[in-house]
């Protein structure tokens, strides 16, 4: 079984090992969901399910270092959701252009 610290040391101890674990996280975006738009979720869906994705089937066993560090960052989620519908965009526009090319 564990030992259980009590007393003022075991705080003090608590908060410097909290304060070496928040350094070495990166930002993350903890907000709630109820604070975010519908539109802004509809908006950064496409990148965090590719983070996700990218998360949870690494292409190699160094990769999941990384890619746990970018999972939950606003940054990367807007990043990755502009190339999603940017590829889209493209996807469509060929798609028009081949369908209307006589």
């Amino acid at each position: 079984m564990g030992v259980i610290m009590s007393g003022s040391d075991h705080r003090e101890r608590q908060q410097l090992i909290d304060k070496f674990a928040d350094s070495a996280m990166p930002k993350v975006d903890s907000s709630a969901v109820s604070h975010r738009s519908t539109w802004w979720w509809i908006f950064v869906m496409p990148g965090k399910v590719m983070l996700w994705i990218e998360y949870m089937f690494p292409r190699r066993l160094g990769g999941v270092f990384g890619s746990a560090r970018r999972r939950n960052v606003p940054l990367l989620q807007v990043l990755y959701s502009l190339c999603f519908y940017f590829m889209m965009l493209v996807v469509g526009l060929l798609f028009y252009i081949a369908t209307h090319a006589h």
